[in-house]
């Protein structure tokens, strides 16, 4: 085997690695894409929901369970409507926010075992209708501590 070949096997190896490190763990977004894909499955909504292109996200937390065996992850984040039905993909682009559309605020949790960082073992999701005017401005402005983070 020549050098070259070596040197590209490596490389190719190395690439493959880090690949691999790179998804071995459950992030706060791999927890809100997968509590809207929970909430849009069974929930008795009719159209589809998204989170906002920004500010999703309104609080976030991590702690060990008692044993260490896992990590509990929980977040609040907010879903809006969209023009779309359930039975299509929500991330498509013409699938856009409805104007005037439900405002949801909602709430997750998920248990990632240590032993399979990369996925939730559980995950529970819950939402509730935001119908007052000014939770709704507030639910719709970028939280501040948000600019600190490249979400």
């Amino acid at each position: 085997m020549t050098d070259a070949t070596r040197s590209l096997l490596l490389l190719s190896l190395v690439a493959l690695i880090s690949m691999t490190l790179a998804k071995s763990v459950f992030t706060f977004s791999d927890l809100l894409a997968a509590a809207t894909v929970d909430f849009n499955r069974n929930s008795p909504e009719t159209n589809a929901f998204g989170p906002p292109k920004q500010g999703a996200l309104r609080s976030m937390s991590m702690f060990a369970a008692g044993d260490s065996s896992a990590m509990i992850k929980s977040i609040t984040f907010t879903l809006k409507e969209t023009v779309c039905p359930k039975s299509e993909d929500y991330l498509k682009d013409e699938c856009t926010f409805k104007e005037n559309g439900s405002l949801k605020k909602c709430s997750s949790i998920a248990t990632v075992l240590n032993s399979q960082p990369a996925e939730a073992a559980s995950l529970t999701v819950s939402c509730k209708e935001v119908t007052d005017p000014e939770e709704r401005k507030e639910l719709s402005e970028v939280p501040s501590w948000a600019k600190y983070f490249n979400w």
